[in-house]
């Protein structure tokens, strides 16, 4: 399991994976008062071309394929057929692990997509599941799993208070009943999308895996592949706001 640096995309095996790619997220900026291009061209071309680059199988969408709940907009059912055909062109298949934005996707979603319970799937001996739900014993026994729904980020801030806050990936142990197994925590696919900050308190992460599992050994990378360290080592003394 590796990221593909600058790229918000994870080749495990034979599968390209993305996670919250978000679609629609500018109608909800439109109603207040933001107008932003449609990005749904943009996010097509560049996971396309990314299958074709690494010439895998699968693409894996690991949650939140769309953003407005409970209700889509009208880009959202104008889009994600077009997105998956072009993306078929070059993949035979597609998954997709829903998340918490994803209900009622299956109502209008190609049915050449797979779409699998919340609680994850195993795909080439890899668990992957979004986040939000408590995934499968099956999806922990495997030992390697892929996640998101955090839209992890770093805030750093220098000797002058000034504060910046980049997006990052998560690589961690964890522990349960079953035994050990290590994650990848995976940045937001959509670069509209805000980021939450990691090291503001010990415990900023949602979702009921990565609250209530045993953690350990959290090491962070900024998009660009460069490595931070441990998390527990950049948490500040009194926080970052």
């Amino acid at each position: 399991m590796e990221p593909i640096w600058n790229r918000r995309l994870l080749k495990a095996e034979d599968n390209l994976v993305v996670a919250d790619i978000h679609l629609g997220y500018e109608r909800e900026l439109e109603k207040k008062g933001i107008n932003i291009p449609d990005q749904s061209d943009r996010m097509t071309k560049s996971i396309y071309e990314m299958l074709e680059k690494k010439d895998v199988k699968r693409l894996i969408i690991d949650g939140d394929f769309k953003h407005n709940i409970p209700k889509a907009t009208w880009q959202e059912y104008r889009d994600i057929p077009r997105m998956v055909d072009e993306w078929l062109k070059v993949v035979d298949e597609i998954h997709l692990i829903p998340g918490n934005h994803d209900g009622g996707i299956s109502k209008y979603i190609p049915s050449d997509v797979v779409v699998h319970d919340p609680s994850g799937t195993v795909i080439d001996e890899i668990g992957f599941f979004h986040g939000h739900a408590t995934p499968s014993e099956k999806v922990l026994s495997t030992k390697k799993v892929v996640l998101a729904h955090v839209h992890p980020a770093v805030s750093f801030i220098d000797s002058f208070k000034n504060k910046e806050k980049k997006e990052c990936w998560i690589r961690l142990d964890y522990q349960w009943e079953g035994g050990k197994g290590e994650a990848i925590v995976m940045p937001h696919f959509n670069p509209l999308l805000g980021g939450i900050s990691v090291n503001v308190r010990k415990d900023p992460y949602m979702g009921p895996f990565l609250r209530n599992k045993r953690l350990s050994k959290e090491k962070l990378y900024l998009l660009d592949g460069t490595y931070l360290g441990f998390r527990e080592d950049m948490i500040p003394d009194q926080g970052v706001k």
